[in-house]
This record gives structure tokens, C-alpha cells and sequence, in this order.
């Protein structure tokens, strides 16, 4: 293993660790992340209100770890180096393409499936308008299954100006208001415009639109597209590398009982984060859990804290190893780790106070963030909160892009 990569694990793991205090003050209450980290609210982790990470140095990493063999270490790869092909790049441009469509406005004929409408509409209940079952001025795909049963259909055959009663059934159980579950309700609906979503042709002028600096044209625009690529590939190669040479080492130690207030501290900021990420989902969190982590989604709590054990001892090691071998964190390296944390979530370093960001995830491909800027709330006419209609998101490469609700984007690496 070597000195470098043990440097900038460390750095990584240091920065982390000292933003879990602010990451688990941070977290939303009211979740389930709250609700299962009660037992923990009176000990020390959770009582301690520093959020720089002092309260590492109290703990010498060589108490609580024996180091082994750490240096040499033969690893098995799953992945290859960094290699790009011609053909890499063009799928990569063919499918940014056909996520990045050109709205073109329909006239002279009605409404039929695929086409984007705006529409207004008021929904009733026994004649009577009911919360969040009004909006104007809202962008639909028919047939994109982003409303309930019957509301898409209902729409198809209508002409622009044209205002029609529909009716629509709420599902059972509908999770945005239990009291409408089952129920049907009419809506009274006025096509605004129509259009159609096409793949825009590739050339410069399409390139251009992109807004990305420095690239605007075609061969421009491959350039860059290889260069993501590999950036890419060799992320997820080297991820891969420093993962595995971890583990082997901590395989290679014996370890003592791990200090309790810092598992705490990393399950209470671990649990917090899957919260975050499973409502993203639209699933509970133990659902996410035994998908991502494995184990019994009724019991995720105790496959969190086996994580959360398992970071700790990582820490502990690295940590020990950095001692035996002199090195060091400097307070500019910390500081520039903090920095590409935050701009991975698209805030200033100031603002940013290391919790993950509700309703966006990390992308694993580009290293990126996507960040949802203006998806509303859904309205009662439709299937999930947060995640209806035309759903904006932001990337660090491709500026915005505009997705329906049920986008999921390699470029971005976000949907709802």
C-alpha cells in the first residue's frame, strides 16, 4: 500500500469523521433516522456538541488496534484500468441525446400518448374542491404515469383551450393524504398548450446549447465526453483499489473493543444519511438498507450498526498506521477535502455542514451531485410528493436538465 494512497484515505476519513457530529445535528427530525437513534441520546456521542472532530484526539488509535501486515498486500480487481473506446464516447452522446429533448409546440390536432401538456385543473370530491387538487400552468407527459389512474387517459383527444371533466381514482393507499385513498375524484381540466419531446439533431449548434465551457462543437464535445469517461472509469477503479486494500489490512488486524462513543457517532450520522437517501427512493428506510447493505429490512438497525462498527475500526486503523508511519494531516488538506465535499453538494464551504443533501444522491460514475432545484410538492392529483411533473435537476458537467419524474440519468446520476 502505498504512502500516498494511506494519505489521502486518511485526509478522506478524517474530513468525514469530523463532520458526523454536524451531519446527525443536522438531520431532519421527525424520521425514522430520529426514532432509532433515541437509545443513543444519552451517551457521550450524542451528547457532545463539538462538530470539528476534537473529540478524536482524545482517543490513541494503537489502544484499541493491533496492526498487521498492511504493505504488499496482494488484491483481486473486478474492474480494468481506464480504457475509452470511440464507442464508449458515442453511446455516452447518443444517451445525453435522447435525455436532453427538444420541446416542439403541436398545433391543429388533439392530445394523443407521449405528448407534453400544460394544463390547468381543480379537483373535486363530491363537488367539493379538496387541498392540493388545483394547479395551473402544470407540465404532464401522457402516458408517463406521473398522475393517477384515469387522469393521463382522460386527458388524450382534448384540443388546446379545450376544458373537460375527468375522472381519476386515488390508489389505496395513497400516502400523500389517507384520507382520499381509494376515493375518486373529478377534475376539471383546460389544455394550455401541447408539444412534443424530440432527441435534438447532434451538431455544433446542439453542442453550443449545452452551455459547458470550452466545448462547443462536435468534436469538442467528444473531447469532453472521453474525458468524463475516463474520469469515470478511473474513479471507480481506484475506489475499488483503495476499498479493497483497505479491507485487506483490517483483516490483517486484531482489534479491541472499539470506543462506543465513536459507533455511535457514526450510526447515528450513517442512519441519518440512509434516511435522507431512502425517501429519495420513495421507499422506507429498511427497505433501503437490506437492498444496498443486505440483511432483514425489518431489523436494519442492527445492519447499520455493524457498519457502523466496521468504520470505526477502519478509522482506528488508519489512523494507526498514519502514527507508525509519520504521516500527517495538514490543516490545508483537511480544508481542501472539506471543499471538494462541499462543492459536491453545490455549496459554499462556509454553508456546507456535511450532511448529505434530502432529495439528491451521489453520482458513482462522475463523482458529481445532482441537486433538485425545482421540483415541487405534489399535488393531490398526483402519485409521490416531491416527485411530479417536470422534476429540474442541476449537474456540475451538463448545466440543467430537465427531466420528467421518473428520470434516472448515468450523466447525472439522480432520479426521484
Amino acid at each position: 500500500m502505498k504512502r500516498k494512497l494511506l494519505a489521502a484515505l486518511l485526509v478522506a476519513v478524517t474530513v468525514s469523521m469530523a463532520a458526523c457530529g454536524q451531519k446527525a445535528e443536522n438531520a431532519e427530525q421527525g424520521t425514522e433516522a430520529e426514532e432509532s437513534t433515541e437509545a443513543a441520546e444519552g451517551t457521550e456521542a450524542a451528547e457532545s456538541t463539538d462538530t470539528d472532530g476534537s473529540y478524536l484526539k482524545d482517543y490513541t488509535a494503537s489502544d484499541y488496534v493491533t496492526l498487521g501486515e498492511y504493505k504488499g498486500l496482494e488484491i483481486s480487481m473486478t474492474s480494468e484500468e481506464p480504457v475509452v473506446t470511440e464507442e464508449d464516447v458515442d453511446s455516452y452522446i447518443e444517451y445525453i441525446r435522447q435525455m436532453n429533448p427538444v420541446s416542439t409546440p403541436v398545433e391543429g390536432r388533439a392530445v394523443q400518448s407521449g405528448d407534453t401538456v400544460n394544463i390547468d385543473y381543480e379537483g373535486k370530491l363530491d363537488g367539493v374542491a379538496f387541498a392540493g387538487g388545483t394547479a395551473q400552468g402544470q407540465d404532464l407527459t401522457i402516458g408517463s404515469g406521473s398522475f393517477i389512474d384515469g387522469f393521463e387517459d382522460g386527458c388524450i383527444g382534448m384540443e388546446i383551450g379545450e376544458t373537460r371533466d375527468v375522472e381519476a381514482t386515488f390508489p389505496d393507499p395513497y400516502q400523500n393524504n389517507t384520507e382520499l385513498s381509494g376515493k375518486t375524484a373529478v377534475f376539471t381540466v383546460t389544455v394550455n398548450s401541447i408539444s412534443v419531446q424530440e432527441a435534438a439533431e447532434l451538431n455544433d449548434d446542439y453542442v453550443a446549447g449545452l452551455g459547458i465551457d470550452g466545448v462547443s462543437t462536435l468534436e469538442e464535445y467528444k473531447s469532453y465526453a472521453k474525458d468524463i469517461l475516463t474520469e469515470q472509469q478511473t474513479q471507480s477503479y481506484n475506489s475499488e483499489k483503495a476499498d479493497k486494500a483497505c479491507t485487506a489490512a483490517e483483516e490483517n488486524c486484531e482489534f479491541k473493543e472499539v470506543p462506543q462513543p465513536i459507533v455511535d457517532r457514526m450510526n447515528n450520522t450513517l442512519t441519518a444519511n440512509i434516511t435522507s437517501y431512502a425517501s429519495v427512493y420513495g421507499v422506507d428506510i429498511g427497505s433501503y438498507v437490506a437492498a444496498y447493505y443486505g440483511g432483514d429490512a425489518d431489523d436494519y438497525q442492527a445492519t447499520l450498526l455493524l457498519q457502523a462498527e466496521d468504520m470505526t475500526k477502519k478509522y482506528l486503523m488508519l489512523q494507526a498506521i498514519a502514527d507508525q508511519e509519520n504521516i500527517t494531516v495538514s490543516e490545508a488538506e483537511a480544508e481542501e477535502e472539506l471543499r471538494a465535499d462541499a462543492e459536491l453538494y453545490g455549496q459554499a464551504v462556509e454553508d456546507y455542514n456535511g450532511r448529505s443533501v434530502a432529495g439528491s444522491w451521489y453520482s458513482a460514475g462522475t463523482g458529481k451531485d445532482c441537486l433538485r432545484t425545482g421540483a415541487g410538492k405534489a399535488g393531490a392529483g398526483k402519485k409521490e410528493a416531491g416527485c411530479q411533473g417536470q422534476a429540474e435537476f442541476r449537474t456540475a458537467e451538463a448545466g440543467q436538465c430537465n427531466r420528467d419524474d421518473r428520470f434516472h440519468s448515468g450523466e447525472c446520476g439522480c432520479r426521484c
